[in-house]
């Protein structure tokens, strides 16, 4: 079944209904061993295996056909798709989980808070933005789960910053004979602007944040980072890197440690102007 064959944006200020965005077409691609982009607007990647697909986000409802499209465009069947995991419960990237789990039967993985938010329905992030849509979550891990699917292993790492579930999923992988180490972005930091002290939604949003910054400063930076949102590094990625350079949300070593110190100046400066405001 396996086919062979850039400024820092931290995250996306959601101010709008999810209805003003619109799913772009985009064409899939594969980025590197048997990972592939998938996704349009908003990010989504497929992992082949040799007994199924894992599908890591499937972004909004709008979505839905183009990454149905973008799976079989690479020769692959949906129906394969055994596994959909996620990098935060915010509706640009899980909304479209029971459209996918209603046609592929997929099982569906979070972490604590997400796990709850995808449930219900109900965005319960500091942000409380609307747009989620219900989906029957099969199993529920905790910090440090490791999931794997024929030979496929991923390990999570709960950073509850962003959204209580926020996951950064690691892998790795091979290309040309050598390995590397990939991670899925998950969440930094909340979204600008949000009620930061007395959060009704996530009273412990601070703590959190400052857990989820330490978390990933003291990770070894990942050879590769795919985010969820278009990235532009203002400079090529690292050459010794062998991903395909169609790829626009991919980030290099460097890059994953200047996202993190970004998260960190930016969360500071938000933290501040809420201690004032107060």
């Amino acid at each position: 079944m396996r086919r062979i064959s850039n400024l820092i944006l931290l995250s996306l200020t959601l101010s709008l209904m999810p209805s003003v965005y619109s799913a772009e077409s985009s064409e899939p691609f594969r980025i590197i061993d048997n990972i592939y982009w998938v996704g349009s607007t908003f990010g989504s990647y497929l992992i082949n295996t040799p007994e199924g697909h894992i599908l890591h986000d499937t972004g909004s409802n709008e979505m839905h056909d183009v990454i149905v499209a973008n799976v079989e465009k690479l020769g692959f069947d949906v129906q394969d798709i055994k596994i959909m995991i996620s990098s935060h419960a915010h509706w640009d990237h899980v909304q479209g989980h029971r459209l996918m789990q209603q046609l592929t039967g997929a099982q569906v993985i979070a972490l604590g808070g997400d796990a709850e938010a995808l449930e219900s329905g109900v965005d319960n992030s500091a942000g409380g933005f609307p747009g989620l849509e219900p989906v029957k979550v099969d199993l529920v891990i905790r910090d440090g789960a490791v999931i794997t699917l024929g030979d496929v292993t991923l390990s999570a790492l709960w950073t509850p910053g962003h959204t209580q579930g926020a996951t950064v999923w690691m892998t790795t992988v091979e290309e040309e004979g050598n390995t590397y180490s990939v991670a899925f972005r998950g969440g930094e930091i909340p979204n600008d602007g949000l009620q930061l002290f007395g959060n009704p939604r996530h009273s412990s949003v601070v703590e959190d944040t400052f857990m989820t910054l330490e978390r990933l400063k003291a990770l070894t930076p990942p050879d590769l980072l795919l985010h969820n949102h278009p990235q532009n590094l203002g400079r090529p990625l690292d050459p010794a890197l062998p991903v395909n350079p169609a790829c626009f949300t991919c980030l290099d070593a460097q890059g994953w440690t200047s996202m993190v110190e970004g998260a960190e100046a930016r969360f500071a400066e938000n933290l501040e102007k809420a201690r004032q405001d107060q």
